[in-house]
């Protein structure tokens, strides 16, 4: 049985040779489909309407076909989280449990996140026997048009509907709703959706749309607001307050002494996913480590100013 794993995560395995100047801290694999996902979102690159070949690549990241085997054989507890991300595929949540329990049986210690489509009910109680602690839901657009558009599968309804059921399943706070800025929304239209997943006991996972050429598509002042928008809502905070949605600035000052810590990688405990987004010669849409954030900090400073920020 094969698996992908992002090429960072099997260089800390020793399995191959790749030099990147940050680590992921989440050892990230991808399940394996040789025609790809049979979902057709336009904006992934493992879609099967993707023309780019060969099938490795999602974001800016290359993810290598492995034996699960030699995965096994290879692994060692470097990482503070797996995170296993599925496709769609005949039978793909029966493979992907096997998957899971067959890592369990090697590490049983290192907590585990699940990346999946609306599926039964008693998937989703399966994977949390195995260990999976938290739920992440790739419902990416931000508003019903965009996600049609886009060409997701199932519905807008379906998604919203398995997103209550994951957190019946898994608890207020551990499910992860991603949304995908870059894919025509307003900022209004991104905020308006994350206020709604927090209202369900939900978490965001904000990514920079990333074209088939690599390139990132977000604006960054966009980006850089709706990363703010996200952190303020995980504080308790209305963004509204503090943000004027339509003319895109920071209109008075936020209470928090630790706004930085809103341009971290968001996502479930310890995903970093380096350069998923971006070049590492930036802009850095997610900066992945309080090292990368130390090196880029005078540039992020200037980013912020263009939004009304000062850091």
């Amino acid at each position: 049985m094969l698996v992908r794993a992002s090429a960072g995560t099997l260089a800390r395995l020793g399995l191959i040779e790749f030099k990147t100047l940050e680590e992921p801290s989440t050892a990230y694999l991808l399940q394996y489909s040789e025609k790809g996902c049979n979902a057709r979102c336009g904006f992934c690159l493992q879609s099967r309407s993707s023309r780019r070949e060969p099938r490795e690549w999602l974001g800016r990241v290359s993810w290598p076909a492995v034996g699960l085997g030699e995965l096994k054989n290879s692994w060692r507890r470097v990482f503070k989280r797996i995170c296993f991300q599925t496709v769609l595929k005949p039978g793909f949540h029966s493979e992907a449990l096997k998957i899971l329990g067959e890592l369990r049986e090697v590490d049983p210690e290192t907590p585990s996140s699940l990346a999946i489509t609306p599926v039964p009910e008693h998937v989703l109680e399966a994977s949390r026997r195995l260990g999976v602690d938290a739920i992440g839901v790739g419902l990416d657009a931000s508003t019903p048009g965009l996600f049609e558009k886009w060409d997701k599968p199932y519905s807008w309804s379906v998604y919203w509907r398995f997103i209550e059921k994951a957190v019946r399943a898994y608890g207020a706070g551990n499910v992860y709703v991603h949304l995908i800025a870059g894919l025509g929304e307003s900022l209004r239209e991104i905020v308006e959706t994350m206020l709604r997943a927090h209202g369900a006991g939900c978490r965001i996972a904000l990514f920079a749309y990333v074209d088939p050429r690599g390139s990132s598509k977000a604006g960054l002042k966009h980006y850089r607001l709706a990363q703010l928008a996200r952190f303020l809502i995980e504080n308790g905070l209305n963004p509204e307050q503090y943000i004027d949605l339509d003319k895109e600035w920071v209109k008075r000052d936020i209470p928090l002494n630790n706004l930085l810590e809103a341009f971290y990688t968001s996502g479930c405990p310890d995903c970093n996913r380096p350069f998923y987004n971006e070049s590492p010669r930036g802009p850095l849409y997610n900066i992945p480590s309080a090292r990368a954030m130390a090196s880029y900090l005078e540039r992020l400073k200037e980013e912020l100013r263009s939004i009304g920020v000062e850091a």
